[in-house]
């Protein structure tokens, strides 16, 4: 990843980890979009703004926008003219600036008359946090899977029986490219590989139902018959096929994420108490992001103040 690609990553999770801070702050009913394109009233064109919140107050819609900067340097009263104009131009209520940096007193005295709230986004240590926050660590459970066997059956008739999973006349290697469309179906010419027949599985049926956390692996075969126009490629060649018998070695297995490699931040401003916010993430994420959140006001030693959150699959906040 080059350097600038990198920069735009860090900037676009900067703007969503405010967006989250902002969505648990507020009360039920609020929608925060991040980003949003709102209609400029001058133009007709969508702007685009870093976040947005919206909510209703008696029949009326509020609607805020949030703006962030995630720079070195302090945020000076240029920006903040900037977005005093956006403001006005696409009828938002009100405008917050983030900065991980902090503002110049002209900017803050801007700010101030355009109606444009300024919060500061910092990192903080452990030892800073609120005792609330202060979990050990966090454990993600992954489901995880391996191709323990994959036995083939040579097409013998069409009076089919569900064949005995040992019953093999072949079995593929163990370095089988699971991706390579190895079988073809010879009157439609349709092709798939050992993936496809692994979401066949996962589509049919829950092939983890009953497999125990932390514990080790359960092998279980599923049995794919076909009627004898289907081939499949092996190291000696071509076969007409059977039956395939797909057995997968099964296990649930816990990342531990401790509370030093969360991410810890603070959300200060003179407006509002300062919020402190721990995020828990996988390191295994790839492209799904998985957290598990606590935030709460710094000062706060009332538990019923606290909020949690987590996008872990199938969990709602």
């Amino acid at each position: 990843m080059t350097a600038r690609r990198q920069d735009r990553v860090d900037w676009r999770e900067f703007e969503q980890l405010v967006a989250r801070i902002e969505a648990d702050a507020g009360p039920l009913g609020i929608k925060v979009t991040s980003p949003d394109r709102i209609r400029c009233k001058v133009t007709g064109r969508l702007r685009e703004v870093d976040a947005s919140v919206r909510s209703r107050v008696g029949t009326a819609e509020v609607l805020i926008t949030i703006e962030c900067r995630r720079r070195s340097k302090t945020q000076d009263v240029t920006w903040i003219e900037q977005l005093a104009v956006k403001k006005l131009a696409i009828g938002a209520d009100r405008t917050i600036a983030v900065s991980a940096s902090g503002f110049s007193a002209d900017a803050e005295t801007v700010a101030h008359r355009h109606g444009i709230s300024l919060r500061k986004l910092s990192e903080v240590s452990a030892a800073e946090i609120n005792s609330l926050l202060r979990l050990d660590f966090v454990l993600f459970w992954h489901k995880a899977c391996a191709i323990a066997r994959l036995g083939i059956r040579a097409f013998r008739s069409r009076d089919w029986k569900v064949p005995d999973p040992n019953d093999v006349d072949l079995t593929l290697p163990q370095d089988t490219d699971p991706f390579a469309p190895i079988f073809r179906n010879t009157e439609t010419g349709a092709s798939w590989s050992l993936n496809d027949l692994w979401h066949q599985v996962q589509e049919a049926t829950d092939p983890f139902d009953g497999v125990a956390k932390a514990q080790p692996p359960v092998i279980r075969t599923a049995c794919f018959p076909y009627p004898g126009t289907v081939i499949v490629e092996t190291p000696s060649g071509p076969r007409a096929l059977g039956d395939v018998l797909l057995s997968v070695a099964l296990w649930i297995e816990a990342e531990q994420v401790l509370l030093d490699a969360a991410q810890k931040v603070e959300y200060a401003s003179d407006e509002i108490p300062a919020i402190q916010r721990v995020e828990f993430a996988s390191r295994r994420r790839k492209t799904k992001d998985w957290r598990i959140s606590l935030q709460i006001q710094k000062d706060s030693v009332d538990i019923a103040d606290l909020r949690t959150g987590s996008n872990w699959p199938g969990v709602g906040k």
